[in-house]
């Protein structure tokens, strides 16, 4: 049995929520996964039991298809998979060293799709991943989160470093930041935020913790 599962930190220890839907197979799981990415982290096999035997990955990097590249690590606060090059200059962990952390074997799923280009031939740069790597210490600066915004509206590439950005933030940088983090909750490109509020209701989803951290919510 596969179903899809949901992967958080709680004061520094993997937690690892079930969604109670079952499938036959981890094609059947993966699929269904992959339209709603940024509620699970993936997807889960279960023996006879129920007991959680090994944790399968989508093997694309990102949260929303955008980069396309291979997937070859996953930040270690936040556990979104990355690429070698939008991993660059982040705390990240292996697949094998995923596994250790949770005490689960976990593997990339079988590949499903090639390298996507931009328009103008070449791969699409990362901006998620200076995005992510420049959150905490810019965004209580306004022109940066106008900047922000601007991407935002343009690609939905950048939504990747906000929400890793935003999760990879400790409980102590929330607290600190809160109000520039609200400022850009009420910012945001109305489409970025209207899908942040509604995924609130999922508060272990990284869409739900970025929504949450930025103050917002699903009756907003």
């Amino acid at each position: 049995m596969f179903r899809l599962i949901q992967l958080h930190t709680e004061d520094g220890v993997p937690r690892i929520g079930v969604d109670p839907d079952g499938y036959v197979s981890a094609r059947a799981a993966l699929a269904h996964y992959r339209t709603t990415s940024a509620t699970y982290f993936a997807v889960g096999r279960f023996d006879h039991e129920g007991t959680l035997t090994e944790v399968i990955l989508d093997p694309i990097c990102g949260l929303d298809g955008a980069c396309q590249r291979p997937a070859s690590v996953v930040h270690a606060k936040t556990f979104e998979r990355l690429c070698e090059r939008c991993s660059a200059g982040m705390d990240v962990l292996t697949v094998p060293q995923l596994a250790r952390r949770l005490g689960i074997a976990c593997r990339l799923a079988p590949s499903v799709a090639r390298f996507r280009q931009s328009s103008i031939g070449g791969l699409r740069a990362p901006s998620g991943n200076r995005i992510a790597r420049e959150f905490a210490d810019h965004v209580h600066d306004v022109a940066w989160r106008m900047q922000l915004c601007s991407e935002l509206a343009e690609s939905r590439t950048a939504l990747n470093g906000l929400l890793i950005g935003a999760g990879a933030l400790t409980h102590r940088q929330v607290l600190d930041l809160y109000p520039a983090l609200c400022s850009l909750g009420e910012e945001l490109p109305a489409q970025i935020r209207s899908d942040l509020c509604r995924a609130t209701a999922r508060p272990l989803s990284p869409a739900g913790v970025a929504g949450l951290r930025l103050g917002l919510s699903s009756r907003d």
